[in-house]
């Protein structure tokens, strides 16, 4: 059986101070999307952050965009840590999911595993998300 894991961030709509985001998370046993409101600094944090994780076996990183709870656009983190020292990552999504029902009672919460080389290839990329405009997509 091919597992196969993907985290993508799309821009798709923006203003002068902020832009909106899809982000999109996939395990072996789920799928979700979610679609939120975020800024050029947020990205560039956690494009550089990723683009060197991690640093120690030990380090941990949580990336939070928005809010929890109703009184805002859906939030969603990623919180990365190694599994092992063979550069095995997990990224643990937590969605709140825009479907009619309050944030508070409609959320996700799963892993996704990658490998070190990739998630840096992947925060290296998000750069562009801030250059390109509506449409870029960068994918895990």
């Amino acid at each position: 059986m091919i597992i196969i894991a993907v985290l993508s961030i799309e821009r798709i709509w923006e203003d002068v101070d902020f832009f909106e985001i899809e982000v999109i998370a996939q395990s072996e046993i789920i799928s979700a999307s979610v679609r939120s409101y975020t800024t050029v600094a947020s990205i560039n944090e956690l494009a550089l952050r990723l683009a060197t994780f991690p640093q120690k076996i030990d380090d941990r990183y949580i990336w939070e965009n928005g809010d929890k709870g109703d009184d805002s656009t859906p939030y969603v983190s990623l919180e990365f840590w190694c599994e092992d020292k063979l550069g095995h990552i997990v990224i643990e999504v937590y969605m709140e999911l825009d479907d009619g029902a309050s944030y508070n009672k409609h959320n996700c919460c799963f892993f996704v595993k990658t490998e070190a080389g990739l998630l840096n290839s992947f925060g290296k990329s998000l750069v562009l998300l801030n250059e390109q405009g509506i449409g870029q997509k960068i994918t895990l």
